[in-house]
């Protein structure tokens, strides 16, 4: 039991250090900060893009 709870904390705490010290930022409504939106993986219908 152990080991299960140290593996899902440390895949949470993995995934968060991931997503937040990600330089990338995509911004759909355009109010985000100064730097330029990067493009999104998927188009509006739900298709991946090739981007990314």
């Amino acid at each position: 039991m152990l080991a299960s709870w140290t593996f899902v904390l440390g895949l949470t705490s993995w995934s968060f250090a991931k997503i937040l010290t990600s330089k990338r930022h995509f911004d759909p409504d355009g109010i985000g900060p100064a730097s330029p939106p990067e493009p999104g993986k998927f188009d509006s219908e739900g298709r991946p893009t090739g981007r990314g």
